[in-house]
C-alpha cells in the first residue's frame, strides 16, 4: 500500500512543482514589464518636472512684464 501511496504522492509533488515553475516564470515577465514602465515612469517624471518649471518662469516673466507696463502708466 506504500508504493502506490507514494506514487500518488510524486504525482501530486509534480503537478505542484510544474504550477509553481509556472507562477516563477509569469513572475519574472512581471518583473521585466515593471522595470520598463518604471524607467518610462522617471522619463515622464523628468518630462513634467521640465514643463513645470517652464511654464514657471513664463508665468514670472509676464507676470513682471506687467508690472513694469503698470507702473510705466
Amino acid at each position: 500500500m506504500s508504493a502506490p501511496s507514494r506514487a500518488t504522492q510524486y504525482t501530486v509533488l509534480n503537478a505542484t512543482l510544474e504550477r509553481l515553475q509556472k507562477n516563477l516564470n509569469k513572475l519574472e515577465d512581471n518583473v521585466e514589464v515593471t522595470v520598463i514602465q518604471t524607467e518610462w515612469a522617471k522619463r515622464l517624471l523628468f518630462i513634467h518636472s521640465s514643463m513645470f518649471m517652464s511654464a514657471s518662469k513664463v508665468l514670472k516673466d509676464e507676470a513682471g512684464e506687467f508690472q513694469d507696463s503698470v507702473s510705466i502708466e
